[in-house]
């Protein structure tokens, strides 16, 4: 390998580095001195010393000075469509980047500025984008956490208050209303004791059987239940009280009201890498695409925001579904992703979307 000639360092770094550490307007008169004003010296010098102070001499000037003339014109035109897109796009990025996002360059040109100038406007609309749904998903985490403490009392004085009634009942020998205020009890312990916002799907399934038993005290031989949870299931983990505003819906808008058993179906099974979660009534059903006849009274949570949570956690491929018609029942759907702990949720949490709502 040949020596690395030193010499030329010092002039490389000038040219590659030193020139760039110069602004626009300083390079221009240094390139106008290089490639006019030196050769007008040098031609000026040289015709005088070759043809002295005769006519030929002030017609070759006068050539030279047309010619340097041209060729400064064509540099400044060239500096200044060069200068006034980048001085533009300096400004605009400087607004940018004091916090107004709404500006823009906008360069309609047809060349490699106007390239850059669309990346970086393209670049200023994403992350603007992002901004504004990072401010919807906050005001909707926000909403929902405050929904979440409307629910709320003292705990302590409620399970108290709830274990002197079971034992007055159990001391009355009233098994009925014993097994419910057990239920309610534990409903209300794994729902307000309980912080986590994600459980595994057998406590859900838990929860959902202790509603089903406080319901079943008010609606006395109105719905039987059928639970069907595919194995190796149980342990994966999906949003809390998802399940309870669906199964409500059911009990309360999905009963005949005459003494017909209505049949309530509640199933989880795998499919592919996403878990369905299907609560399904034999009830009354409804029209939906008539507003009249579909139940507006939702209670618990709401089904509305069941599907918000879920593609506020996820993303629009999960979420609920609900299919109805009269007297065929209703079948309300959701689908989650497969996570089996915390660290698969918080991944997943990490990529973007767009969170929506059902119709």
């Amino acid at each position: 390998m040949p020596p690395e000639n030193n010499s030329l360092r010092p002039l490389e770094n000038f040219s590659l580095v030193g020139l760039r550490n110069l602004k626009i307007k300083n390079r221009l008169v240094i390139s106008c001195l290089i490639s006019t004003i030196f050769p007008l010296i040098f031609i000026c010098l040289y015709t005088g010393s070759l043809y002295g102070s005769s006519e030929r001499t002030g017609q070759v000037l006068v050539l030279a000075l047309l010619m340097i003339g041209v060729a400064l014109t064509m540099t400044l035109y060239t500096y200044m469509s060069i200068s006034q897109p980048i001085d533009h796009m300096i400004h605009t990025c400087q607004a940018i980047s004091d916090g107004n996002l709404e500006m823009r360059i906008q360069d309609h040109a047809n060349d490699e500025l106007s390239y850059l100038s669309d990346n970086i406007d393209g670049m200023v609309t994403e992350i603007q984008l992002l901004l504004e749904q990072r401010q919807l998903d906050e005001a909707k985490k926000r909403d929902l956490e405050l929904r979440m403490l409307q629910y709320q009392i003292n705990p302590h004085f409620l399970f108290n208050t709830l274990n002197t009634l079971r034992l007055v009942a159990q001391m009355n020998q009233d098994k009925v209303v014993s097994e419910g205020i057990c239920s309610l009890s534990e409903l209300l312990k794994n729902t307000l004791l309980n912080d986590r916002e994600f459980i595994t799907i057998q406590e859900e399934i838990d929860n959902l059987k202790h509603y089903f038993s406080i319901q079943a005290i008010r609606y006395a031989g109105s719905f039987h239940v059928n639970y069907e949870l595919e194995d190796g299931l149980s342990g994966y983990l999906l949003p809390k009280l998802i399940l309870q505003p669906l199964a409500e819906n059911s009990v309360l808008h999905g009963s005949y009201n005459d003494g017909t058993i209505m049949e309530i179906h509640v199933s989880c099974k795998r499919d592919g890498k996403d878990i369905l979660l299907e609560i399904r009534d034999e009830g009354k059903g409804f029209d939906m695409n008539d507003k009249n006849t579909c139940p507006k009274g939702l209670g618990g949570i709401g089904n509305r925001n069941v599907n918000d949570r879920i593609h506020l956690y996820f993303s629009n491929d999960y979420g609920l579904n609900i299919v109805s018609r009269p007297g065929h029942g209703t079948c309300c759907t959701i689908r989650i992703p497969a996570l089996d702990s915390d660290s698969e949720i918080q991944n997943m949490q990490g990529g973007t979307h767009v969170p929506g709502t059902d119709r």
